[in-house]
C-alpha cells in the first residue's frame, strides 16, 4: 500500500491524475478511514481529505466514541466503475463497494448491536490542494442497500451514512431477488 507521502509524490508532478493513481488515492482513503473508525481517531485521514470531509469524519467518529463504541469495518469488495474528469484539478472516481460493519465496545471489544452488510455505489470527488490530491467529497451515486435497520443508539442508518433527511436507504432485496448471493460478508 502507498503511504500518504508517496501518494503526494506520485501526484505532485502531474496536473492530471492518472486513473490508477486516482484509484490508489481512494483505496488509501478507505484504508485509513477504516483504521480511523476502528481506533476512534479521525486524525488518521489528515492529508487525505478536504476540510468538509474531515469535519464530517470528525463528527461521525466522535459520535461513536462518545457512545463508547468504535466501528469495525471491512471493505469486502471494491470495484472502480468509472473515472470522470470534471476539470483540470478534479477527478471523480466511481465505485461499487460491499462492506461489512460491526460496532464494538471500547475496552472489551464486545460486539454491540447487529452487524451489517452494505452495498454502495459511490462517487469520490478528488481535488488538487496544493501539490496533493485529496478526497474532497464522498457521495452515494445510488441509495445504499443497508443491512441493519438501526445503529446501536437506535439512529436510522441514513444518519450514519451521511444522507440528507429526505433520502432513505434502498430496501434490502428479499430471498427471491437473490439477496443470499452476495459475495460480501
Amino acid at each position: 500500500m502507498l503511504g500518504a507521502a508517496a501518494l503526494t509524490g506520485l501526484a505532485a508532478g502531474c496536473r492530471e491524475l492518472p486513473n490508477r493513481r486516482a484509484e490508489a488515492v481512494v483505496r488509501k482513503y478507505n484504508e485509513k478511514l477504516i483504521e480511523a473508525y476502528r481506533v476512534g481517531d479521525e486524525r488518521l485521514v489528515e492529508g487525505l481529505v478536504g476540510d468538509a470531509e474531515a469535519k464530517k469524519i470528525l463528527g461521525l467518529v466522535g459520535v461513536k466514541t462518545d457512545m463508547g463504541i468504535t466501528l469495525d469495518a471491512a471493505l469486502m469488495e471494491f470495484r472502480v466503475t468509472g473515472v470522470q474528469r470534471p476539470g483540470p484539478d478534479a477527478v471523480d472516481v466511481l465505485t461499487e463497494e460491499r462492506w461489512h460493519y460491526r460496532d464494538r465496545r471500547i475496552g472489551s471489544g464486545e460486539t454491540v448491536g447487529a452487524e451489517s452488510d452494505d452495498h454502495y455505489f459511490m462517487r469520490y470527488a478528488l481535488r488538487k490542494e496544493g501539490k496533493s490530491w485529496v478526497v474532497f467529497k464522498v457521495a452515494f451515486e445510488r441509495p445504499p442497500v443497508v443491512g441493519r435497520t438501526a445503529a446501536p443508539n437506535q439512529a436510522p442508518p441514513r444518519i450514519f451514512h451521511g444522507m440528507p433527511e429526505s433520502a432513505s436507504p434502498a430496501p434490502r432485496p428479499g430471498p427471491a431477488a437473490g439477496a443470499g448471493n452476495a459475495s460480501r460478508g
